[in-house]
């Protein structure tokens, strides 16, 4: 165990890895790298910065570059700052960004100009284009003077101020923005109980930065002397690169979602004996996924984590002990967090039937930056915590539990599914198709593809003026400049008319019997 709750927090845990072992690799992003040394002076240069353009305490600092080095720092200078990070890649739609920066108190905008995504007249446009106040505008590349009255850094922070914003899939083209305190992340760094060896802990994120399920190794690696790598915005889609990547690093922890993992696998060979733990999270688990980690990875432990990104990272596991027939379990709660199947008057369900889940604890975020109806509408008072004003989340996932005591996922309430780690609403995703002049309506169906893995097929009907029909490129351009990658549909289909069943509503089983494989679906 980590203990950085009692010490201060996850700032205090780095700042003391980087006295303690400073000449060791802390992050490595791609081919670079920084030590501890090194982390520390880069990310205490650009706190001091910051503070220097005027970013206060409380604020949050909005990272615009590709996943680099330079934006682990940069996530670094803002706690160090007693700011709150976020992450977002050049191509972010701009309606997106516009509701983002209309949420949260922006103090800065760090970008990095050799990046011709990142140019600062892209930049200087981006920030006007999203409307309000233009924040301040610090580029990584330049040469910045040294500040001539250094601004003293905090000591202690609140744990209750935020430590990052990270937005939840947008796929309804306003995302929301989750805020994680400095207390939510001391806990989910505390849960993790992994094993290790000092002086010989390499965790591989097969992850964004964009996304929290990088945090899940990342920090607790940082927090531990251990050495964190992650894929550069280069090789992130490229699974023998990243595959590569783990393999000269010779990771002992590895984590990514299902879907990529897969793709990773054949790849990994040669860590078989270094290899100490396979965490997979973002998506259901299918069980040919875990028979194909045992033949190709035997002997190497499997972990399967759950967690939404209003719960703070993760905060369920289940260690995969048996092929699963069809998805494994998500498994109990981890460190302080709690975990709950309850019916519509929020009383728990019997074993074995299906409820609503929600999730308690120390790691349950902060909520939705600026919209408190959103926010009491998902959170909600805890009525099996001790601690008066406890709040649980209501994840929108039904469950079970099992005979053995494990909670096994039974897919969403309310038309959401996960799609390579993101949460996908399918009619949103349906609304932006019919917002092309050439689509009257639309259907999106969850269905998987080839190797059990989630897909979305859109079924299409031409509106009746439409003289051109678009093709299928048309509208994944369409589809890709306003909702996030993941909600982009992978095949789509047009109709003359949808069929209808006989209660008047779309048949989606009909729908499913015109795919060529049949259509498999998705809970």
């Amino acid at each position: 165990m980590t203990d950085v709750v009692a010490n201060g927090g996850v700032m205090s845990g780095i700042l003391r890895q980087c006295a303690r072992v400073p000449g060791r690799i802390a992050i490595v992003v791609g081919d670079r790298s920084l030590t501890y040394r090194e982390l520390d002076s880069a990310s205490e240069a650009l706190a001091r910065q910051l503070a220097a353009r005027g970013v206060r305490p409380g604020q949050v600092v909005l990272i615009h570059q590709r996943q680099s080095v330079e934006t682990v720092v940069g996530m670094i200078a803002a706690l160090r700052l007693g700011a709150a990070w976020c992450v977002i890649e050049p191509g972010h739609p701009v309606v997106q960004l516009r509701a983002l920066l209309g949420d949260i108190d922006c103090g800065a905008i760090v970008f990095g100009s050799t990046d011709p995504k990142t140019s600062p007249e892209s930049v200087r446009d981006l920030a006007r284009r999203a409307g309000g106040r233009v924040p301040a505008l610090h580029d990584l590349d330049a040469d910045h003077p040294p500040v001539a009255e250094p601004a003293d850094l905090p000591e202690d922070v609140l744990a209750g101020i935020a430590a990052y914003v990270i937005t939840t899939s947008g796929s309804t083209g306003v995302p929301k923005a989750v805020v994680a305190s400095r207390a939510n992340v001391a806990n989910m760094v505390d849960g993790r109980d992994y094993d290790y060896d000092d002086g010989d802990l390499v965790t591989f994120s097969a992850f964004r930065l964009t996304w929290d399920g990088s945090l899940l190794k990342t920090l607790w690696a940082l927090c531990t002397g251990g050495t964190s790598v992650l894929p550069d915005a280069r090789e992130l889609m490229d699974a023998e690169a990243v595959a590569a990547l783990a393999r000269t690093w010779q990771s002992t922890h590895l984590v990514a979602t299902p879907s990529f993992y897969r793709l990773l696998l054949p790849h990994l060979t040669p860590l078989r004996e270094r290899l100490r733990l396979v965490t997979l999270a973002g998506e259901a688990l299918p069980g040919t996924l875990v028979e194909q980690h045992r033949a190709t990875l035997p002997g190497v432990p499997l972990s399967n984590e759950y967690g939404p990104t209003e719960t703070t990272v993760s905060c369920l596991a289940h260690p995969v002990r048996d092929v699963p027939a069809s998805i494994a379990p998500i498994g109990r709660p981890l460190g302080a967090s709690t975990a709950h199947v309850l019916d519509a008057k929020l009383v728990e369900v019997p074993y074995g039937t299906v409820g609503d889940l929600y999730v308690g604890g120390p790691q349950i975020s902060e909520g939705y930056a600026s919209r408190p109806a959103a926010t009491a509408a998902r959170f909600v008072a805890d009525p099996f915590a001790a601690r008066p004003g406890a709040r649980m989340y209501h994840t929108g996932d039904l469950a079970r539990v099992d005979a053995h005591g494990d909670i096994e996922f039974c897919g969403r309430f309310d038309g959401q599914v996960k799609v390579r780690g993101a949460r996908v609403e399918r009619h949103a995703v349906e609304a932006v198709l019919e917002s092309h002049p050439a689509i009257h309506q639309a259907v999106v169906l969850a269905t998987a593809d080839e190797h059990g893995e989630t897909a979305l097929t859109a079924f299409w009907v031409p509106a009746a003026a439409a003289t051109v029909l678009p093709t299928p490129r048309d509208l994944i351009a369409h589809c890709a400049e306003r909702l996030v990658a993941q909600a982009v549909p992978d095949r789509f289909l047009a109709l003359g008319a949808l069929p209808l069943a006989p209660s008047s509503k779309v048949d989606e089983a009909a729908l499913r019997r015109l795919l060529p494989s049949g259509g498999g679906g998705v809970a």
